[in-house]
């Protein structure tokens, strides 16, 4: 008697599950050390290279800068070329790159140097989500998922630990700092060899003979291929660099979600990214003493509040999530810019619990445009979403030292909270529910407020 056949999102979890969980690790890993490393060493730099506050804000903001281009060019050409061409490429940059800190002798070369690693994590974020999300089942794609930007806060957190280990006075001690990053890069760069192309992405290619190989040598006999291929797009725009996937985005009826997913990652990561920079620095405004170590401290929560998001996404839902992380955020920062801050151990009490509530919603950054987006514009949608992301945080980041020199920290932390107090009010409007939706049947959503639950409400019938 055959067996069963077993929807692709229905599988049990294999080896080959867990394989493309750890790789796909790697580029949200690389991020967070690129983050946390120029924090560390940024004080360095802006001493050996007698650097301006304009100029140490365009160094913080480089890698964001570069991002955002990485993220606005590779995410179509991803949905045009294939997962699986540049999956090995980027983190092959991010090691030369990181190397070559070693050399560098001018905030000119320092800048370039970070806009293009920047630009190859940027490429990263749409290929490895993507990847992800289209090989994994539906029970473990939202905690997966989630769980990348947990490998985030523990390279932004190593990150830091490092700094502490090598850090020294010695002049150039920073180009070591920053160098570090080649090693978790080289380790993923190994372990993503031999990945095979997403079996979707191939039919929506329509490359069915290649996907069906993939399908029964990675997954096994017992998918149900026929369904697969039934429920997959074939994709229409087949010519150029893929820049025609966002015309074809757009006239899809996908604009409202993809305004949402910029609009609510540009909210979360603005004011995180920008605080998360220059801690040390607000941390010593505020009278703490021992500013870098309070900062490990505090973004050692970032891994908690991240875990608490993997545990809690598929059983809250992702709207609630995403509503409670932003009001614990907004009320945590605003609370930073009062009097109360004044006493070092609640502010570092409030640090940590925007903290814990920013990275607790996080992992919806890589959930949201993967679930909402169909296979043949989901690294479209999810490389437009975190390049508009990243204009927000580039600007935070830049802008922060000028505020904190001219106007001084509280002003600082007010305008973060207003940018996070926006998000809210943005997802409380707009925010989908996307808990149990199949990646096959994601199309053109709405929002649709019922009862007081939101749901994607399906226009089409393939992906």
């Amino acid at each position: 008697m055959a067996k069963a056949l077993v929807g692709i999102e229905d599988l049990p979890t294999s080896r080959f599950h867990k394989r493309i969980a750890v790789v796909a690790a790697g580029g949200p890993f690389c991020d967070g050390y690129l983050l946390g490393i120029i924090v560390v060493a940024l004080p360095f730099i802006a001493r050996d290279l007698a650097l301006s506050a304009l100029q140490i804000g365009l160094v913080g903001a480089s890698s964001l800068i570069g991002m955002f281009v990485g993220g606005l060019v590779f995410g179509p050409m991803t949905d045009r070329f294939g997962r699986q061409k540049m999956y090995v490429l980027n983190l092959a940059v991010f090691v030369i790159c990181s190397i070559a800190h070693l050399f560098v002798h001018g905030v000119t070369t320092l800048f370039i140097l970070r806009f293009v690693m920047g630009v190859a994590l940027g490429a990263d974020y749409p290929i490895a989500t993507a990847l992800a999300a289209e090989f994994l089942p539906r029970k473990l794609r939202g905690p997966v998922l989630a769980s990348l930007v947990l490998l985030l806060w523990v390279g932004y957190t190593l990150s830091l630990a490092t700094g502490l280990i090598v850090s020294g006075s010695e002049s150039g001690v920073w180009r070591y700092i920053l160098a570090s990053a080649a090693i978790p890069s080289a380790i993923f760069l190994l372990l993503r060899l031999n990945i095979p192309e997403s079996p979707r992405w191939l039919i929506s290619a329509g490359r069915v003979e290649a996907a069906r190989d993939i399908v029964a040598q990675h997954l096994g006999p017992q998918v149900d291929f026929d369904a697969l291929v039934a429920e997959t797009r074939v994709s229409t725009s087949g010519r150029g660099l893929g820049l025609s996937k966002i015309r074809e985005l757009l006239s899809r009826g996908y604009g409202r979600m993809l305004a949402f997913c910029s609009i609510f990652w540009m909210c979360q990561i603005a004011p995180s990214f920008a605080i998360k920079t220059f801690q040390p620095m607000l941390l010593k405004s505020l009278g703490v003493t021992q500013p870098l170590a309070g900062s490990l401290v505090i973004i050692s929560f970032a891994i908690v509040g991240t875990a608490i998001g993997m545990v809690v996404v598929n059983r809250v839902g992702r709207r609630t999530l995403c509503l409670a992380s932003f009001v614990l955020a907004t009320l945590a920062l605003f609370l930073l810019a009062t009097p109360l801050s004044s006493m070092a151990m609640v502010a570092i009490g409030l640090f940590i619990l925007f903290t814990v509530a920013e990275a607790a919603g996080s992992g919806l950054q890589f959930i949201y445009p993967n679930e909402i987006f169909p296979t043949d514009l989901r690294a479209t949608g999810m490389g437009l979403a975190m390049s508009a992301s990243r204009i927000g945080a580039a600007a935070g980041t830049f802008l922060l030292p000028t505020v904190l020199v001219h106007f001084g920290s509280a002003t600082g932390l007010l305008i973060a909270g207003g940018i996070s107090l926006i998000g809210l009010l943005v997802s409380v409007r707009m925010a989908p529910e996307t808990r149990n939706v199949s990646l096959g049947a994601a199309n053109a959503p709405s929002v649709e407020a019922s009862a007081g639950e939101h749901t994607l409400q399906r226009r089409e019938a393939r992906s």
